[in-house]
């Protein structure tokens, strides 16, 4: 530590550090004391404060960089009691990182830091099939909008850690980062899905996408094997082919001489007996008159009849509307109708006069109530299902009574005793399920008097992202399927091509889970069409109107193999060429010799 030499000196070094100290002593400035986490896009207030609390309108506050202009604002609210909060709009990536809060009063000075911890959750992986390579696939993991650099991981079927064989990020024009990540996958371990996990480690948020590809894609990763094969099959046909005529011919030189005098006497007694036997035939057939044909009228049998349906009209139903047909018995009739009338019209109930939507596995309660308010404790309450059997809970006088309560609301419902005082016979639904969707009558009973009002409870799930596998090659093009589960209702299920256009289906499946759940499973046949660019399933929730999407981006590589037969007739082309080439060759060595022995 430096110090004055003469005693002068640091009299008056020390004067100065007593001065100093005094004039800091006034105050402090203190700040947050843990890092602010914001996501980007979103305002931030900083906070910072004076101790003790003091009037700081008066301060010099030094909080502001030239690049915030327009996006800053010091809370004035709170200066008055020492607070020197800074509002920042529209976060940034650029704005991660510390901030000084400083403050200056004559000789008295503060300073605090701020840390700011910006970050961005981005889009979910999309993967691409791009290349065969060094034996495998080449598969190509992308996503865009992260901050700060995100990590990407690789998992194989087994769950394992894959390395990538590249890496690449960037940054966008709002400095965002996008990353691609490359790996090589082989047959070793085909049989599952390969994933790509996109992470943030600062919000310990993740994005993963699966891919799973069947065996034909890994067979055609090395696509000389086919031609080799092809070639091999080929040359063994040839081969024996080449034999067999070979054989043959040497034999029927041999036997020609002597079976041809025999053949032609068999073909001569062949023709003339085939002559013969089709002149027998004809003379069998045909009459000796054929232009008189004669038809007996006592032939046809006695009892054949010919039936005209009838025009008669249909008979037509009537509705009858039944009616008492005494005087005395009438007017039994309108007393009743009078007495039921006038018991239901002490009170109404009323429902909420819309649909409630619920997500599966949460609670719900039922609105209903009476009108005009009414001590409703001692009536007789019933929540039912469509039919008055169907019992959801029943409330009398006081009690629960749940003897005739339907198997699967037991334990899950509850009469919300808080409001009958009021008329008010709201019930609670703990833990919905798929089966709980539909319609809920809330009927109340007091002595002649009936009223009742009805509930629609709309219950929804939406499913994980859709999984997207390749299966195999078909019609000369790729079966796709888009796999989703835990659906409800029953979604929707819609292709896109690179155009954005929707495509048909090939097939669709759907199935129920143990909990109720709808699991879908949707086909295509890509084609190479259109092929540059990506494929997108999308599972869609109308009564929720939300929907997973999930895209693939297959090159043009795995369309070729779609023919793979076209190897084969390449390879017999080229074979071809070289048997006639070779053919021709021998052929004119054959003659060259010829002549040479003449």
């Amino acid at each position: 530590m430096w110090l004055p030499a003469s005693p002068r000196g640091l009299l008056s070094y020390l004067v100065t550090l007593h001065v100093l100290r005094l004039g800091s002593a006034d105050f402090r400035v203190v700040g947050p004391g843990h890092p602010l986490r914001v996501t980007v896009g979103q305002d931030i207030v900083l906070p910072c404060h004076l101790s003790p609390s003091m009037d700081a309108r008066s301060l010099d506050i030094r909080d502001q960089m030239e690049e915030y202009v327009g996006r800053t604002e010091l809370v004035r609210d709170g200066l008055s009691s020492g607070r020197l909060d800074l509002r920042i709009s529209w976060l940034r990536p650029s704005d991660d990182g510390y901030y000084v809060c400083t403050v200056t009063d004559g000789a008295s000075y503060g300073e605090a830091t701020v840390d700011v911890e910006v970050s961005a959750t981005g889009s979910g992986p999309q993967l691409s099939l791009e290349a065969y390579e060094d034996g495998g696939i080449r598969v190509v993991c992308r996503s865009a909008g992260w901050y700060p650099q995100p990590e990407v991981l690789w998992k194989d079927p087994g769950g394992q850690h894959l390395p990538s064989v590249s890496q690449r990020h960037s940054s966008d024009e709002r400095g965002l980062f996008d990353t691609e990540d490359v790996i090589i996958v082989t047959d070793g371990n085909r049989d599952g899905n390969w994933s790509c996990v996109v992470r943030n480690s600062r919000l310990n948020q993740e994005q993963e996408t699966s891919l799973h590809i069947s065996a034909p894609f890994f067979h055609n990763a090395r696509p000389w094997m086919v031609g080799v094969q092809v070639l091999l099959v080929l040359s063994g046909v040839l081969l024996g082919l080449g034999a067999y005529l070979w054989r043959r011919k040497v034999l029927q030189s041999r036997e020609l001489g002597k079976h041809h005098a025999a053949l032609i006497k068999e073909r001569d007694a062949a023709l003339e007996e085939q002559d013969a036997a089709l002149m027998a035939w004809r003379k069998f057939l045909l009459p000796h008159n054929p232009d008189v044909v004669t038809l007996d009228p006592n032939s046809a049998h006695p009892e054949l009849v010919l039936l005209v349906p009838s025009a008669n009209r249909a008979n037509q139903l009537q509705t009858q509307m039944w009616l008492p047909a005494s005087p005395r018995g009438l007017l039994s009739y309108l007393v009743t109708l009078l007495v039921l009338r006038l018991g239901s019209a002490n009170f109404s109930v009323v429902g909420p006069g819309h649909p409630l939507r619920v997500t599966v596995g949460q609670d719900v309660v039922l609105p209903c109530h009476l009108f005009p308010s009414m001590e409703a404790r001692s009536l007789d309450i019933r929540w039912i299902r469509h039919q008055v059997s169907e019992i959801v809970h029943r409330y009398r006088n006081g009690e629960d009574l749940y003897g005739d309560q339907m198997e699967e609301y037991v334990g899950r419902t509850e009469l919300v005793r808080d409001g009958l005082s009021r008329g008010r016979l709201d019930l609670r639904i703990s833990a919905l399920r798929p089966s709980d969707d539909g319609q809920y009558v809330c009927t109340v009973r007091d002595g002649s008097s009936y009223g009742e009002a009805t509930v629609d409870l709309e219950v929804s799930a939406t499913g994980s992202g859709p999984q997207l596998s390749l299966e195999a090659y078909e019609d000369g093009g790729i079966r796709v399927v888009c796999r989703s589960a835990g659906w409800y209702p029953r979604p929707e299920v819609l292709w896109k091509d690179p155009n954005g256009q929707h495509l048909p289906s090939v097939s669709q499946r759907y199935s129920f889970d143990e909990t109720g759940l709808f699991d879908t499973e949707d086909v295509i046949i890509v084609t190479d069409g259109n092929r540059d660019g990506k494929w997108s399933c999308v599972v869609r929730s109308i009564r929720l109107n939300q929907e997973q999407e999930t895209s693939l981006h297959i090159s043009a590589p795995f369309f070729h193999n779609a023919r793979p037969w076209m190897v084969g007739v390449w390879v017999l082309l080229v074979l071809s060429v070289v048997f006639l080439g070779l053919g021709a060759y021998l052929w004119r060595r054959k003659v060259l010799q010829s002549r040479e022995l003449e």
